[in-house]
């Protein structure tokens, strides 16, 4: 964007700013253990509809990252695992999403030999208690460029991911494909009812499947990136997005939001 843009982004954002601090939302935070988190860095979280099972991404000491997962027992996380091959590799994998029973992971893999772009989408599906060798997702959906942070819809049928591909709005946006035939559809481009110039990314859909959540750094904002949310009515336009207010968003950076399926609570980084 110019500078023009950035100018005008910048002075909605004061003024949205100005006001949200007036008026904070009400917001409670539990940290979720050390069964989950370390004095490095976890983020991307993943829930199963049960709100059993994690994923999530831990990066350590060498900026290597990986999948871990993590089971919710006796009213407390349990200490989180490595999920080790065949998903986890010597090269970064991260940002998952899980079908409603846990069967399939959907995953962003980079610097993978066999990826086609910088960051690409994989699939894996556990067959008994073993994860299987991850599935490439077909050159339509992946492309030379970089996709990531994959979101599967409550019925297995329509994935959400954030690319800065041709043919968006501007820096990253969301995209999404549908299962038709055995096959996932050429992606298309959420449009400016939820992209931006600027970078659009970390897109959830709730179970209820109209509801969108996503991080910018476009929108009317408290600062970097924050996280927001817009509805899909029957027409199939999207609501003009819709911040989630102070304190849940700061000057920092806020991303990588999910919900669960009653809609009681959130879990980001």
């Amino acid at each position: 964007p110019d500078d023009k843009v950035e100018a005008e982004k910048q002075i909605k954002s004061c003024v949205f700013a100005a006001e949200a601090i007036k008026h904070p939302v009400e917001f409670n935070t539990e940290n979720l253990g050390p069964g989950v988190n370390t004095f490095l860095s976890e983020y991307f979280p993943t829930l199963t509809a049960d709100e059993q099972t994690m994923f999530f991404t831990f990066m350590d000491s060498r900026f290597q990252e990986d999948f871990f997962i993590s089971k919710y027992k006796d009213g407390k996380w349990q200490d989180a695992v490595n999920m080790g091959p065949p998903i986890n590799s010597p090269e970064n994998e991260g940002a998952s999403t899980t079908s409603a029973d846990g069967q399939y992971l959907f995953y962003t893999a980079c610097q993978h030999p066999a990826n086609i772009g910088s960051c690409d989408l994989w699939l894996t599906f556990v067959k008994g208690d073993k994860w299987q060798v991850p599935i490439h997702l077909p050159d339509n959906v992946n492309s030379k460029y970089k996709e990531t942070q994959p979101s599967l819809s409550a019925d297995g049928k329509t994935l959400y991911f954030a690319s800065n591909r041709p043919g968006g709005q501007g820096g990253m946006d969301v995209w999404k494909t549908t299962f038709e035939n055995n096959a996932w559809t050429n992606p298309v481009n959420l449009g400016p009812q939820i992209n931006t110039p600027f970078d659009d990314e970390c897109p959830f859909i709730h179970q209820d499947g109209v509801t969108l959540y996503f991080a910018s750094d476009g929108w009317p904002g408290m600062g970097m990136r924050d996280l927001f949310f817009s509805k899909r009515g029957e027409d199939g336009n999207w609501s003009t997005p819709e911040n989630l207010g102070y304190p849940i968003n700061t000057g920092g950076n806020e991303e990588g939001l999910i919900i669960n399926r009653s809609g009681t609570k959130g879990y980001f980084s």
